[in-house]
């Protein structure tokens, strides 16, 4: 059961910026300038986005709201905002991404390089989905994005999202991670590995197996 601190909620993409700060380290070269880094993650957030209505985020409630029982408007103080603590993005087997039009428009600022990587990764990104969608049956679900910024609440939003998806009658969920990902964390918490296969364009630009994982979980 959900904390009484704790309040799912419908994914708010204003909180966008808040996902970078955690990812945008670990998704995206250091040698890149911050902007191309910002917007080649934030693609990557988007092309997970899928046209449903499963898209969460958990919040952690404030104890002071700031306002105060007598006091008119003027002498009542800005309510502390809830804390945005993790997000989970799901697709059904035939769901549509529409990130498309963001990417187009937003990545003419960006010289044709480094769009040609962005395309790569967006080519990546639609390969693994495709993959990962064969295993499925229409009464499966996939989770495409799981971002924590504060340590465990990932796993409380995850835990609590899995029992309302199994309650709704969904029968498995799948994933697909890689070797830059903590991709162990699905193994140690029940997750079945279905698939482990090296994605050679990513093999040939580093010298070494880029190897990626395809998960499943009973709910």
């Amino acid at each position: 059961m959900l904390a009484e601190n704790f309040l799912i909620q419908p994914f708010d993409m204003k909180n966008i910026p808040l996902m970078l700060e955690v990812v945008v380290p670990m998704w995206s070269s250091p040698d890149w300038d911050m902007d191309f880094r910002r917007f080649y993650v934030e693609h990557i957030i988007r092309s997970n986005y899928f046209e449903n209505e499963y898209h969460y985020q958990l919040v952690e409630k404030t104890e002071d709201t700031g306002l105060h029982e007598g006091l008119d408007d003027e002498h009542r103080s800005t309510p502390t905002p809830d804390e945005f603590c993790a997000m989970a993005f799901f697709a059904r087997k035939n769901d549509i991404c529409k990130a498309e039009e963001w990417l187009a428009l937003e990545g003419k600022k960006f010289p044709q390089d480094q769009q040609r990587s962005t395309a790569i990764g967006k080519s990546y990104i639609e390969l693994m989905d495709e993959k990962t969608r064969a295993f499925m049956k229409d009464d499966d679900i996939q989770l495409t994005l799981y971002i924590s910024r504060k340590k465990g609440c990932g796993s409380i939003l995850l835990n609590e999202l899995c029992d309302r998806l199994r309650n709704q009658g969904w029968k498995n969920l799948y994933l697909w991670t890689d070797c830059e990902c903590d991709w162990e964390w699905y193994i140690d918490h029940g997750y079945e590995l279905v698939a482990k296969d090296i994605y050679e364009p990513f093999t040939e630009q580093d010298g070494e197996d880029y190897l990626t994982y395809i998960f499943k979980k009973a709910l």
